[in-house]
């Protein structure tokens, strides 16, 4: 999934409007908490998915995939919240239809801030949200770990992936015992691949005389006037759609 998200946001449409589409996001996040529930966190929605697939053009595939993934836990929680284990005459379920409100509300807030999130993640690359970060005084040491950590996922999944295919080769999944065993050979190999691999990653910046900051090329950007007032007028209509009375 980490593969598929990176791969969108070096590749859509939007590639080169990330201050727009940080704006567009603020807007839509702070729409996603602070207006009604109902309508408004289900407009957030609508527009943060017809942003991704309409406007960036990102997959529909891959953003619902990403959008199903959290489901699970939303609908977890929303069960919690919609029933109570009563002990007054042994115990038995019990139905409460405020906690059946609650979730509801709950469930669609954490939809809308949540599609807000895979939109900015699918359409902005880590080097222009480094940017962003950057011209928020963020320390450039944090900055340099975000970077080293999400190139550090990449090489430890090729890691795991070459050693959960030569384990297949050799059959080492063919039933539960084998299959235990492989699991914990991979979990070892794969801790000792992963400091190896920092040990390199250190060696390699001090060779390149790394002073305090990782330098990254950057293509100009594209964002323009008007771009960022249309980023900013369309959370605008739908905080004013969340409020107007539905018919």
């Amino acid at each position: 999934m980490l593969r598929s998200v990176d791969s969108c946001a070096c590749a859509n449409r939007w590639r080169a409007h990330s201050e727009a589409v940080a704006l567009f996001c603020c807007g839509l996040m702070l729409c996603a908490l602070l207006v009604p529930p109902w309508p408004g966190a289900a407009l957030v929605l609508l527009t943060a998915a017809l942003a991704a697939t309409a406007g960036a053009q990102v997959p529909a595939r891959a953003y619902g995939r990403a959008l199903l993934l959290p489901l699970g836990f939303l609908a977890t929680s929303a069960i919690g919240l919609c029933f109570s284990l009563n002990w007054t005459d042994g115990w038995h379920f019990t139905y409460s239809a405020a906690g059946a409100a609650t979730a509801w509300r709950v469930a669609l807030r954490a939809l809308g801030a949540l599609s807000v999130t895979l939109l900015f993640a699918f359409t902005v690359p880590l080097p222009q949200w480094l940017t962003l970060l950057r011209r928020l005084h963020t320390p450039e040491a944090l900055l340099d770990l975000i970077l080293l950590t999400y190139r550090t996922i990449f090489l430890i999944d090729d890691g795991l992936t070459a050693i959960l295919r030569a384990q297949r080769n050799r059959l080492g999944y063919v039933n539960s015992r084998r299959a235990l065993h492989s699991t914990g050979l991979a979990a070892g190999a794969l801790f000792i691949r992963s400091l190896n691999q920092a040990q390199r990653l250190e060696r390699g910046l001090a060779a390149r005389n790394y002073a305090g900051r990782l330098t990254v090329l950057l293509p100009p950007s594209a964002t323009r006037a008007r771009h960022r007032a249309l980023a900013l007028a369309v959370p605008a209509l739908v905080a004013v759609a969340s409020f107007s009375p539905l018919p």
